[in-house]
């Protein structure tokens, strides 16, 4: 199948976001709706961002906007022009006590796929960089090494998506997306680079047991990521149907919500127990589902993870974070709060 890419118009690229729940963000841009690594478990052609918009994708030419994820993409040009107008007259910043006022780039694309994204990416951290704002990246591409020179600052700290380390599965359900091993140098050119560096071992597929966890955590130990983010693969909307089109073989454990959660809770408690022995333990920050609620004596082990700020440290930085809101709040507060931003985050599901 051919891909269908292009560029599109945005009246307003900075989005004030409800990842602050994964403890990721405050804003979000997305230098593309769209994304070409095709993976088989995104959740991101399910959510609003792309459901709603069926109809004006297909006039762009895209057959089917769900199924034919991978296949298409719309770059932002405008982005870093009108993200200076923005920032050049916003008096107030939002700085949620999880998200720290951070911007993430991206939620629901990935802002190094190619040569056309990592030319806005670069564009749009550079204005934010002016502008003393927090910066994250979070990627599978490789492109971001190139920009190295600007991401070298303590505003910045740029993650990869590593679930596991094997490029024959990676192959298999990521298939468009540069192999785990050649992502893996590229981060160890930004830990020479002094770059702060996070990972997102998401979504880890149903097969990692403890003993792979604590072979996956101790290479990922060796780059000193500042935060190492876990959820395994979750099946939401078409991407159960994706994945199957796609012959993975543990689809059935994904698309029923009992053993779904049972593999969740299994691989939870073995990577707990692998980051305890690799003595990695606090810089591991879980993305607990709510629909876990059911299958969980005590609520309260998922609720201590929504809203909690990652052990991330921008002291160093000097962001002009002017305002803080009403989700400035304790881990209590914010687990109430949390279940008026249900509907919002469904439709900016991360990226990861």
């Amino acid at each position: 199948m051919s891909k269908t890419q292009g560029t599109e118009k945005i009246v307003n690229p900075l989005q004030e976001s409800a990842l602050n729940k994964k403890g990721l963000c405050d804003y979000v841009i997305n230098v593309a709706s769209g994304c070409l690594h095709g993976c088989t478990f995104c959740y991101v052609p399910s959510t609003p961002a792309i459901r709603t918009r069926q109809i004006s994708l297909r006039n762009q030419g895209v057959r089917d906007p769900q199924m034919d994820w991978g296949e298409y993409l719309f770059v932002r040009e405008e982005i870093p022009e009108k993200l200076e107008q923005i920032l050049s007259r916003k008096k107030s910043w939002r700085n949620t006590r999880a998200g720290k006022g951070v911007t993430l780039l991206c939620s629901g694309t990935d802002p190094y796929q190619n040569h056309k994204t990592a030319k806005v990416t670069r564009k749009t951290v550079e204005v934010l960089l002016n502008h003393n704002k927090r910066v994250r990246i979070l990627t599978r591409g490789l492109l971001w090494v190139k920009d190295i020179d600007i991401l070298q600052n303590p505003n910045v700290t740029v993650g990869m998506s590593l679930p596991n380390l094997s490029d024959e599965q990676s192959h298999k359900i990521e298939p468009q997306a540069p192999p785990p091993s050649e992502r893996y140098k590229a981060l160890v050119k930004g830990y020479k680079a002094g770059c702060r560096l996070y990972i997102a071992a998401a979504p880890t597929p149903p097969n990692m047991e403890f003993e792979d966890f604590k072979i996956h955590l101790g290479k990922l130990m060796e780059l000193e990521p500042e935060v190492i983010f876990w959820e395994p693969i979750n099946a939401r909307g078409t991407n159960g149907k994706r994945m199957l089109a796609a012959g993975v073989e543990f689809i059935g454990s994904v698309m029923n919500k009992k053993t779904w959660a049972e593999y969740f809770l299994r691989q939870w408690e073995a990577i707990e127990k692998a980051a305890e022995h690799i003595d990695c333990k606090e810089r591991l920050h879980i993305w607990p589902d709510r629909g876990l609620k059911e299958y969980v004596e005590d609520v309260r082990l998922l609720e201590s993870w929504w809203y909690r700020p990652t052990v991330e440290k921008w002291e160093a930085a000097s962001p002009t974070l002017m305002s803080s809101d009403s989700l400035n709040s304790s881990p209590e507060t914010s687990s109430v709060i949390g279940s008026t931003l249900d509907q919002q985050i469904s439709s900016e599901v991360v990226k990861v």
